[in-house]
């Protein structure tokens, strides 16, 4: 098994899936560059990571290759199991975090791509602060009564979250202004596996 990856974007999810799953893998850490090689784009047309290679078939897109993973290794728990109790929810957090929040991080990490407009980048930062803000309040209402974005058991739902909350630390409106989901980040981080993470990025956690 081997994850195409890049210090602290969405592969990171990924990455910590793997070492909760425990069996031998391989990391390699691309750089923009990189990722727009000829070779790389056989593996990922999109040119952009995470890719996964498990017994030589790429997986592309963070959502699928998490579900792969949940149900390649059920021996892991990853998730809930197909037809399982929570397997909608298990859709549903997955979806809503990679095609909800996810995009509202790109106006604000690279506006210029939103307005043809060049004194308008401001503006639509301004503009993905106030959608961040909407879906992070839902997350944290969600995670009042719960210590996971599932129940009582953690998941590669928890793990997608990660990534997405530690970039909301440099906002106007930090994550640690969200108590529910900065509670949560500081106990992924301060796992065994989660360390190991960031120590094969060369980062650190944002808590």
């Amino acid at each position: 098994m081997k994850l195409y990856s890049a210090p602290g974007t969405c592969a990171t999810a990924i990455h910590i899936a793997l070492e909760w799953i425990g069996k031998p893998y391989e990391v390699e850490h691309l750089s923009m560059k990189q990722m727009k090689e000829p070779e790389y784009l056989k593996l990922n047309p999109s040119g952009v990571v995470p890719t996964f290679v498990n017994n030589e078939i790429p997986y592309t897109e963070a959502a699928a290759i998490l579900f792969h993973l949940t149900d390649a290794f059920p021996e892991a728990e990853l998730g809930p199991a197909v037809g399982g109790e929570n397997r909608a929810e298990f859709y549903r957090w997955i979806s809503f975090l990679s095609g909800t929040l996810h995009p509202y991080y790109w106006l604000h990490f690279v506006p210029s791509r939103f307005t043809t407009d060049e004194e308008g980048t401001e503006a639509v930062q301004e503009a993905s602060h106030v959608m961040i803000d909407k879906a992070l309040t839902q997350i944290d209402n969600h995670l009042a009564n719960r210590p996971y974005m599932l129940g009582e058991k953690k998941s590669v739902v928890d793990a997608l979250l990660y990534p997405m909350a530690s970039w909301g630390y440099g906002l106007p409106k930090p994550t640690s202004e969200y108590p529910n989901i900065h509670d949560l980040v500081k106990r992924l981080a301060s796992e065994e596996a989660v360390t190991n993470v960031h120590r094969s990025q060369g980062t650190h956690p944002k808590v």
